[in-house]
């Protein structure tokens, strides 16, 4: 679970959607272009540190880099239009029903539960990401928002039998200064647009990096039969940050028993194992946990 402090990820009854509320984290730097480390204008970011400056070589990705939001573009948001096929609309409305019912807020999803959140991490990461890189492979690591791992061989093919994971099976090559990677293999417990995408999901991207060493440019083609109806593309951009560093995180371990008020477990594996009960008055608090069936 996030706390109040962190990030608080909705599905409203009404409507089925999500809405994310991100509490500022460490600021960020000029890659912001005047924006805050939400994206929002007004929020000035530190400035430069003198001396620390990208590679300008055109296949160096290392760093740390934090996805920009375009003006009008919601930052949470995966693209401007995804058209989720009958299926998908179904489980929606199913959701949607479920929350009347029980008079419910919250349907406990993933990012929700401190679980990596797949897809959408890989397209719209709210906190920054630090890239590591060699000949073998990249790393994207996140570890002040969902602690989570994404890693992409470069010399090898996806495996003839993929093991199903929440970030998928990644292989990249190089067309010129782009890298292109392509990603299989997820687990299908990733959330979609307020549903949930198949392990049938399917990611193609482009990164290219600009001529001064501080932006990413990525064009993302993902696909899963079995929730949307058209393959979607979006263009987004990463900025480079200039100094900044990746914060710790902890998201919460033994969250407190009012955390799940009102919140439907569509799946036992998202309960959490142990849970935090208040004593009352001078009676002590204790951790009561309950092994997974």
């Amino acid at each position: 679970m996030k706390n109040a402090k962190t990030l608080l990820l909705l599905i409203t009854a009404a409507l089925g959607a999500i809405t994310l509320t991100a509490t500022a984290q460490q600021p960020a730097a000029s890659a912001d272009n005047g924006t805050g480390p939400n994206g929002l204008a007004g929020f000035q970011g530190p400035p430069p540190i003198p001396g620390y400056d990208p590679s300008t070589d055109p296949k160096d990705f290392r760093g740390v880099w934090r996805y920009r939001a375009p003006p009008g573009l919601a930052r949470f948001k995966l693209a401007p239009d995804v058209k989720l096929n009958a299926r998908a609309q179904q489980q929606i409305a199913s959701r949607s029903a479920k929350l009347a019912a029980m008079k419910g807020t919250t349907i406990a999803t993933p990012h929700v539960m401190c679980r990596p959140t797949g897809l959408n991490q890989a397209l719209m990461p709210i906190a920054p990401i630090y890239i590591l890189q060699d000949d073998e492979k990249l790393v994207f690591i996140v570890t002040d928002e969902i602690r989570d791992v994404r890693q992409v061989y470069l010399n090898r093919k996806h495996p003839k039998d993929v093991e199903p994971t929440y970030s998928g099976d990644s292989i990249g090559h190089w067309e010129g200064n782009t890298l292109v990677i392509d990603t299989i293999g997820y687990n299908g417990r990733g959330d979609l647009h307020g549903a949930v995408h198949s392990k049938k999901m399917h990611l193609e991207q482009r990164f290219t990096k600009s001529a001064d060493g501080r932006t990413l440019v990525i064009e993302s083609t993902f696909d899963d039969p079995e929730t949307l109806a058209e393959p979607v593309h979006v263009r987004k951009e990463w900025g480079w940050l200039n100094g900044q560093q990746p914060l710790e995180f902890d998201c919460e371990e033994n969250p407190r028993e009012d955390n799940f008020s009102g919140m439907l477990f569509e799946e036992d594996y998202l309960k959490p194992v142990c849970v935090q009960h208040e004593g009352r008055g001078m009676e002590p608090s204790k951790v009561v946990c309950t092994p997974p069936k």
